[in-house]
C-alpha cells in the first residue's frame, strides 16, 4: 500500500469516526434520526473538511509558513464568514439556529484545528530534515576519515610490491587506479549496489595478493543476487583492510584471509576471517580501525544489524548481519 493511499484511508476513517460521534450525540439527545438528518450531517462534514483542508494545504503553507501573517489573518476571517454564511442560508449544518455568532465560533474552532495540525506537521518536517542533515554530515565525516586511511595502506602495499617484485608494480598501480576511480565515484553517494561494493573489495584483495603472493591465502566467496540490494558505500571495506593488516603480521609461514558474502532474503551476511598471532589475541577486541564502521552502522541501521568480533585459536572472525530494505 502506497503512503498516499494510507493517508487517504486514514483521513476517511477520521471523518467516519466524526460522523459516528455526531450520530451518537443525536441519539443521546433523543433527536429523531432520519435520512434528512443524516444528509445534513454529511453536508456539515463536507463543509468542515473544505474549511480544514483549505487552511491546512493552502493557507498555512503559502501564507503562515512564509510569515505573511496579515494576509493569513484576512484569509482566515474571510473563510470563516463564507462558511458561516453558507451554514445559515444553505442549511448544510444539522443546527437550525439562524444566529450568526455560533456558526462563526464553530467554524473558527475547526479552522484552529487545521492551523494547529499544519504547524505540528511543519515542526515534524523541519526536525526530520535537520536530523537527516546532521546524519549526512556525520556520515560524510566518517567517510572522509576512511579515505585517507585506505590510501595510506594501499600506497604502503604498492611500495612493498616495488621492493620485492618490481615488475608487478605496474599491475598494482592499475589496481589502485580502479580503486581510486571507485572511491571518487561513490563517496558522493549515500547508497550503492552491493555488487559495486563487492567488486571494490575484489580489486583490493587482488592488490593484496600481488603484495603477499603465496605468503597469504586470500579468498572471497559470494552467494546470492548482490545486484538486488543497496548499502552505504565503503561499509564493508574496513573489515577487509583490518583482516589483511592483522592476518599478515603472523610470524608463522602461512597466513590467510577469507571473505564470505551471502544474501538470505533481505539479510546481508558478511564474514571476514583472518589468522592472528598469539600476541595479537589480547588486542583483537580493541581494534581502533573499526570504530568508524561501528558508528556508521549505529547511525544507519540502529537495531537492524548485529556485529560480532571473536578471536579464538589464532583466528579472528568478524561477522556482520544487516537487515536490508
Amino acid at each position: 500500500m502506497s503512503p498516499l493511499l494510507r493517508t487517504v484511508i486514514g483521513h476517511l476513517l477520521v471523518w467516519l469516526a466524526w460522523l459516528s460521534m455526531e450520530v451518537s450525540f443525536l441519539v443521546f439527545a433523543n433527536q429523531q434520526i432520519d435520512g434528512r438528518s443524516l444528509l445534513q450531517l454529511v453536508g456539515h462534514a463536507i463543509e468542515l473538511a473544505l474549511l480544514i483542508y483549505f487552511n491546512l494545504f493552502v493557507l498555512v503553507p503559502h501564507l503562515l509558513d512564509r510569515k505573511k501573517y496579515m494576509f493569513y489573518a484576512l484569509s482566515a476571517v474571510s473563510c470563516l464568514l463564507i462558511v458561516s454564511f453558507a451554514s445559515i442560508h444553505v442549511d448544510l449544518g444539522i443546527t437550525q439556529s439562524r444566529e450568526f455568532l455560533p456558526h462563526v465560533m464553530g467554524a473558527g474552532f475547526y479552522f484552529l484545528v487545521g492551523t494547529l495540525i499544519g504547524l505540528f506537521h511543519r515542526s515534524v518536517t523541519i526536525n526530520k530534515a535537520l536530523r537527516e542533515q546532521r546524519l549526512m554530515a556525520e556520515m560524510d565525516l566518517l567517510k572522509a576519515q576512511i579515505n585517507p586511511h585506505f590510501f595510506f595502506n594501499t600506497l604502503n602495499s604498492i611500495y612493498s610490491i616495488s621492493l620485492v617484485n618490481p615488475e608487478k608494480t605496474s599491475v598494482a598501480i592499475l589496481q589502485l587506479s580502479e580503486l581510486m576511480h571507485y572511491m571518487f565515484e561513490v563517496t558522493q553517494l549515500h547508497k550503492i549496489s552491493l555488487r559495486q561494493e563487492v567488486d571494490y573489495i575484489s580489486h583490493y584483495v587482488n592488490l593484496e595478493r600481488l603484495r603477499f603472493g603465496d605468503k597469504c591465502e586470500a579468498s572471497i566467496h559470494i552467494t546470492g543476487a548482490t545486484d538486488a540490494f543497496e548499502i552505504p558505500p565503503l561499509l564493508l571495506l574496513p573489515f577487509v583492510e583490518n583482516a589483511f593488516k592483522h592476518g599478515t603480521e603472523v610470524a608463522t609461514a602461512h597466513s590467510f584471509v577469507r571473505i564470505d558474502v551471502a544474501l538470505q532474503r533481505n539479510e546481508l551476511f558478511f564474514q571476514v576471517s583472518n589468522s592472528i598471532g598469539d600476541q595479537q589475541q589480547t588486542k583483537a577486541g580493541s581494534q581502533t580501525g573499526l570504530k568508524n564502521v561501528r558508528k556508521r552502522l549505529e547511525l544507519l541501521f540502529k537495531d537492524k544489524y548485529d556485529l560480532q568480533l571473536v578471536s579464538e585459536q589464532s583466528v579472528h572472525i568478524a561477522t556482520l548481519r544487516v537487515e536490508l530494505n
